[in-house]
């Protein structure tokens, strides 16, 4: 009745009909008026057949309008959301690598330049210098690609931006904080590898822009046709080579590039693949719950309509 009254109803099947709803209350069948009332005593007249009119009541247009704003909006939001997972998955690898830096047992490779680098000359910080080669990494991409280079990367650069700062936000956050033993400082490098891996998973599930560094592999692997893999350990060991060059020249001995760089070129993989193993459980555990809470309230439904 209430939708009746607001004018928002559109099926004419959901109204009973004059003669049901009589017969439903007890009442007998009116006779009919006589003609040119055009209705049965005490009721209303029934709606012809045929499709229902349209209305202009304002709160059925306000409801169709807020519907239409509502899809609309949906993608928006979506997107929104996987951009914020983004950026928070940026800010959680960069946490990631100050931890394994702190750990001072050597850095990941890809992060291996930036930090000699920043060894080699202290008055540059490491999140500065990991812009440098973040941008360095696009323009080998482009070098690459040529034409093939698509403009939406360029946000690498920006994403590039962000990293940097948030490298040096929790380097400053982290101050003085170091491990005092060798064991400790295996400690800090296996939290600083698993706070990496996820934040990379978080920037893979986002499915937005590319890391630069896998960015560049995956450049090599539509050039050569090569597996992605075999190029992500190339590009690992040559990134790890101009460490070690840097390190020669600029610093005068072998610093930033350790035991630990081998076991984060060997392992932060394997984690990654763990938490993206997770991930999927997880998924398909959401799923298969939503389609139980689905069939249950299907079943509910019925049930009323049953007892009706």
């Amino acid at each position: 009745m209430g939708r009746e009254r607001s004018g928002c109803a559109t099926d004419p099947s959901d109204r009973p009909s004059p003669r049901a709803a009589l017969t439903a209350s007890g009442r007998p069948d009116a006779p009919s008026a006589p003609s040119g009332s055009g209705e049965p005593i005490g009721s209303q007249s029934p709606r012809p057949a045929g499709p229902a009119p349209k209305h202009s009541t304002p709160g059925c247009a306000s409801a169709h309008g807020g519907g239409s704003r509502r899809s609309n909006l949906r993608p928006a939001l979506f997107m929104t959301g996987r951009i914020a997972l983004m950026l928070a998955g940026i800010a959680v690898m960069a946490l990631g690598i100050d931890v394994v830096v702190k750990a001072d047992l050597g850095n990941s490779p890809i992060s291996a330049t930036p930090n000699v680098l920043a060894l080699g000359f202290p008055a540059v910080s490491f999140g500065t210098f990991m812009l440098g080669w973040q941008c360095f990494l696009v323009l080998a991409q482009v070098a690459l690609l040529r034409r093939e280079f698509r403009l939406v990367d360029l946000w690498q650069i920006p994403i590039s931006v962000f990293f940097g700062l948030c490298i040096d936000w929790f380097m400053a956050l982290l101050g003085a904080a170091a491990p005092t033993t060798y064991l400790a400082s295996w400690l800090w490098l296996v939290v600083g590898m698993a706070v990496l891996a996820a934040g990379i998973v978080m920037t893979v599930v986002s499915g937005t822009v590319m890391n630069c560094g896998e960015a560049v592999v995956q450049a090599v692997v539509r050039k050569t046709g090569a597996r992605f893999g075999t190029v992500k350990v190339g590009f690992d060991l040559a990134c790890a080579a101009l460490a070690v060059l840097c390190a020669l020249v600029f610093v005068g001995h072998l610093a930033g590039v350790r035991e630990g760089t081998v076991v984060c070129a060997a392992l932060t993989g394997v984690v990654v693949n763990g938490y993206m193993a997770l991930y999927g459980r997880v998924r398909q555990g959401a799923r298969r719950w939503r389609a139980g809470a689905g069939s249950r309230a299907d079943e509910a439904a019925t049930s009323l309509v049953e007892q009706s």
